[in-house]
């Protein structure tokens, strides 16, 4: 793939996301910029790994972006980190594959992962 291509498809996938965010409804994003339901599923699930990505390597801590509704109540804050990503690297693999986040909602889940924080220290 060119670096032109890559380019292309980052963009594409921006646009894609930003359109997410911004509330556009899939049907309009498929008919305007002619992508199927599984690849604007593809991107949503990628841009905000990579979102995230970005954060972590800044040291800051995830937004929740997996669902809709996530990244719409998020919206803001996405975009913005969004904006500090290039084209190139939307169009790369991620560096780290295996980031995943969890919610602690249970007051043991909490005591838990101090303690798995500290033994890993």
């Amino acid at each position: 793939m060119t670096e032109a291509e890559r380019r292309k498809l980052g963009a594409l996938r921006r646009l894609v996301y930003q359109n997410l965010a911004n509330g556009v409804p899939s049907a309009a994003i498929k008919e305007g910029l002619h992508v199927s339901d599984l690849e604007i599923a593809q991107v949503q699930a990628f841009v905000g790994r990579k979102i995230n990505e970005n954060r972590t390597i800044r040291r800051e801590p995830v937004i929740a972006c997996g669902t809709l509704a996530e990244i719409r109540y998020n919206r803001r804050h996405l975009l913005g980190v969004l904006s500090l990503i290039g084209d190139l690297d939307l169009s790369t693999d991620l560096i780290l594959t295996k980031l995943t986040t969890q919610s602690l909602d249970h007051p043991s889940m909490l005591t838990e992962a101090a303690h798995r924080m500290q033994s890993a220290a």
